[in-house]
């Protein structure tokens, strides 16, 4: 039952009674876990587990460390911080053994005992609440109890003495490894109230420090009744002490120090056994006179008994006989002798499937063997072949260095040597394409060819060939059988691309960058000939990288007004030899030298169809309209609104003869829509005026001649125009309406309806080959005419500048557009709400198109200033 004084009231917070001799432990707390919980014979019962509530944030952010005090229903216990001020006291080291610790030292009215007792029954009170109900009354008759027994105690005058100190001998030998130090600890002590002796107010505590003891190896915690030093009295103490001290060093065994033998040391030899009859036990057993354990293995199952129990064992079934055991002949033995067969038959089989089967991995072996013989053999017949292949590979080429050696360079010619070296590569390349490969053989055929072309090439020079040094084509001839034997049918190329470098492209450069492009023979005649040699990217990188540039420089020195030999006679050879990226650059440095030189040109002077005609169909066509527009038609028309008349009386036909003599460059429809604007309205107004004039004699023939005089000077290409046609027709349709007496306006009623639909015509035309309107309304055709414009280019300033004194005198932005970066080499700029770029002295503007995006155009500066605004 659970008393008053039940032992395991006071274990009841989830740790099992410590035993006698156990240290002591700190409690596991089961605290307000298990609702009617008790403690019975070391087992813990309870009626059932109380449910917990759900941990809170800050309890499960900041766990022990947190405070929760404020929080209801924490479990979290007030942290008790011990006061640092107060002096350490010392408490003797007898252990605890009974719930009546206080009562050890009441009697002596040691402070000591007071509080540890005090302490004791304010933890009881404290945890009075959360123990189950049963535990609580145990736990308060307990208390009740101890009480009486104080209070009776205290009633009589009773007090404990205090403890005697221990008469233990002091180990002089302990601590004197601390006398370099000076003894800290024991100054620490003696400065806390120690004197020496045992610890403890009443020097009834332990005087030597604890010792370790060694445990044997292996052997677990408290096995066969072995004890710790920390489980030990210190009587015990004292006795294991002195025991070690009394016993001699002789009956230690003395250490082997490792090292000294090799062997491995203490391993027990492995019993040997011993097989004996039934009669030399039985002898044995007697001499013994004890009776001796047998193992019976003749069954199926292993029987432990003695020699005397052997006839009982076997229920009488077997006798025992002077000369061993032998069976009686009952049927009962029949089921041991089955099993014993059955073992032996299946022993006899599992040796019998261990043997086929070592004989399968035999033949498994034997084969395997086989085949790889055969796949070493295989191996060691292709690198004999190999090693027979190299030799053979080493000794021609060692033919041929000797051989090469011995060529005179000057009576065989200096490509003399790499031909033997290019003969004896290609046959190896051809008979023995895999050990070319495999041995590196195209890097030696590069380093004997180098070296050979450089002693024939040390004083080659491409353009002036001399007699004694290999001609273009004999190099070409040679360069090509290189070009198989480095390539072969990979055409990688790099290693041929490698040998031209240290070759051929050297002098090559030198000698295309220096050279006269006006003389263009040469060196047209000298690409031609290598180009058969040289693999496409190198001969792309020689056009673009020598021969380009060098145009390029030529055309920046070229002045058109004052060079007597047109462009086009030296540019034109080249035009068939370099790629489409260079010739781009070419055009447009041409077209801008062309532009600067036509800006004091006349078109009465024509220098400048004869420098711009042959450039007719080599230009792209949006590339000549833009030149064109911007350069020959602003003047053409021009000089057909002004200077050209239509004068009876005063023919001058040469301005006429200048613009349409431009036929064959500038398209049909901006010559026609020139000629319909600016010279018919004359035309049919000196007609008109000439037939209404009074009748003379022979005047409807020389009409007629002068009408054909003027047909005569339009061009086929511009007659066979249908709306040209359409005016030379009305023509002859006045004249003969005048000859006939007939009214001459409903003609020319009808020529005034049919101009705008002419207009339309042509503007559909010249959108059908994307080159914009090239006519402007007839309303504003006159006041074009009449219109005089300013030059805005005046003295000296460029194109930047005159832009830079507009946008600060209209008050536009003016400054680079950091977004557009370049356009055609040249810096983008922001003009007021237009993008441009200024490349010489053309100025090109962005137009936006309808659906995104647009085209860049060259446009005049009076037309950006309209657009800017």
């Amino acid at each position: 039952g659970c008393g008053a004084a039940h032992p395991l009231a006071r274990h009841f917070r989830g740790s099992p009674a410590p035993m006698a001799d156990d240290p002591p432990m700190a409690s596991m707390s089961m605290d307000g876990d298990y609702e009617g919980g008790v403690w019975i014979d070391g087992e813990f019962y309870y009626e059932s587990k109380v449910q917990r509530r759900a941990q809170t944030k800050e309890e499960a952010t900041y766990g022990v460390f947190g405070n929760f005090e404020d929080h209801p229903g924490s479990r979290a216990r007030k942290l008790q911080t011990a006061s640092l001020a107060k002096p350490m006291n010392f408490v003797g080291g007898d252990l605890y053994k009974s719930a009546d610790v206080a009562d050890t030292y009441k009697d002596g009215g040691s402070a000591p005992a007071e509080g540890v007792a005090k302490k004791m029954e304010e933890e009881e009170e404290d945890e009075d609440e959360a123990l189950p109900k049963s535990a609580l009354e145990i736990r308060r008759q307990a208390r009740l109890e101890r009480e009486k027994r104080r209070a009776a105690e205290e009633g009589a005058g009773r007090k404990r003495p205090p403890p005697k100190p221990r008469a233990v001998k002091a180990d002089k030998e302990f601590g004197k490894w601390a006398k370099a130090s000076g003894g800290l600890g024991l100054k620490m002590m003696k400065a806390m109230g120690y004197k020496g002796g045992g610890l403890g107010k009443h020097a009834h505590g332990i005087v030597n420090p604890v010792k370790s003891k060694l445990r044997p190896q292996q052997m677990g915690l408290g096995y066969g009744g072995y004890k710790e030093k920390a489980n030990m009295t210190q009587a015990e103490l004292d006795d294991t002490e002195g025991n070690e001290e009394k016993k001699p060093r002789a009956a230690q065994k003395p250490k082997k120090r490792p090292g000294t033998n090799w062997r491995a040391t203490g391993k027990k030899k492995p019993a040997k056994r011993v097989y004996k009859t039934v009669d030399e036990l039985k002898e044995e057993a007697e001499k013994r006179n004890a009776p001796e354990l047998v193992i019976d293995m003749r069954g199926p199952h292993v029987r432990v008994t003695s020699l005397d129990k052997v006839a009982d064992l076997n229920d009488g079934t077997e006798q025992i006989h002077g000369d061993g055991w032998t069976p009686t002949g009952s049927a009962n033995t029949l089921p041991e002798l089955k099993w014993n067969m059955d073992a032996l038959v299946e022993h006899t089989e599992s040796d019998v499937h261990k043997t086929l089967q070592a004989i399968t991995n035999r033949e498994n072996t034997l084969k395997a063997l086989r085949n790889q013989r055969r796949v070493i053999a295989d191996r060691v017949e292709k690198q004999k072949k190999a090693a027979e292949s190299l030799e053979l590979i080493i000794t021609l080429v060692d033919a041929a260095r000797d051989k090469a050696a011995s060529i005179n360079l000057q009576e065989e010619g200096c490509l003399a040597q790499g031909g033997v070296y290019a003969d004896t590569f290609e046959m190896l390349r051809e008979r023995h394409s895999e050990e070319f490969q495999l041995y590196g053989l195209p890097r030696v055929a590069f380093a004997l060819g180098a070296e050979s072309l450089k002693k024939a090439l040390r004083g080659w020079r491409p353009l002036a060939p001399s007699a004694s040094k290999p001609t273009t084509l004999e190099l070409t001839a040679m360069l090509k059988r290189w070009r198989v034997v480095l390539e072969g049918d990979e055409g990688t190329g790099a290693l041929y691309q490698e040998l031209l470098e240290e070759t051929v492209m050297s002098k090559l450069a030198i000698a295309l960058s220096s050279c006269d492009v006006r003389q263009f023979a040469k060196p047209i005649t000298l690409l031609e000939q290598l180009r058969p040699a040289l693999p496409p990217p190198v001969y792309r990188h020689v056009l673009l990288e020598y021969v380009s540039p060098r145009l390029r420089s030529e055309l920046a020195n070229w002045r058109p007004t004052r060079d007597p030999v047109p462009v086009h006679t030296w540019v034109h050879p080249w035009l068939d030899v370099l790629p489409a990226r260079a010739l781009g650059d070419l055009f447009t440095q041409i077209r801008t030298k062309l532009s600067d030189a036509l800006r004091a040109w006349q078109p009465l002077d024509g220098s400048a169809l004869v420098l711009i005609e042959p450039w007719r169909g080599v230009w792209e066509r949006r590339d000549m309209w833009d030149f064109l527009s911007r350069s020959i038609l602003p003047k053409l028309r021009h000089l057909c609104s002004r200077g050209v008349h239509v004068n009876p009386q005063r023919e001058d036909p040469t301005p006429f003869r200048a613009v349409v003599r431009w036929h064959k460059v500038v398209p049909l429809h901006a010559l026609v829509s020139m000629l319909l604007t600016d010279f018919f309205p004359k035309w049919i107004q000196a007609l008109v005026s000439w037939l209404r004039s009074p009748a003379t004699e022979g005047k409807f023939e020389q009409i007629l001649r002068w009408n054909k005089g003027w047909s005569g000077q339009i061009p086929d290409a511009l007659k066979a125009h249908p709306l040209v046609e359409a005016q030379m027709r009305r023509g002859l349709d006045l004249m003969n309406a005048a000859i006939q007496n007939e009214p001459l306006d409903p003609i020319l009623q009808s020529m005034a309806k049919a101009f705008p639909a002419q207009q339309e015509a042509l503007r559909r035309e010249a959108q059908r080959y994307g080159e914009g309107a090239t006519a402007a309304p007839a309303a504003n055709a006159g006041a074009a005419a009449k219109k005089k414009r300013r030059p805005l280019l005046g003295g000296d300033l460029s194109v930047k500048e005159v832009l830079e004194k507009l946008a600060g005198k209209m008050g536009l932005e003016f400054m680079p557009n950091l977004k557009k970066g370049m356009r055609d080499g040249c810096e983008v700029y922001t003009f007021g709400r237009c993008n441009i770029y200024i490349k010489g002295q053309t100025l090109f503007v962005h137009v936006p198109a309808k659906g995104g995006g647009g085209a860049w155009k060259p446009f005049a500066i009076e037309d950006l200033l309209q657009m800017a605004k």
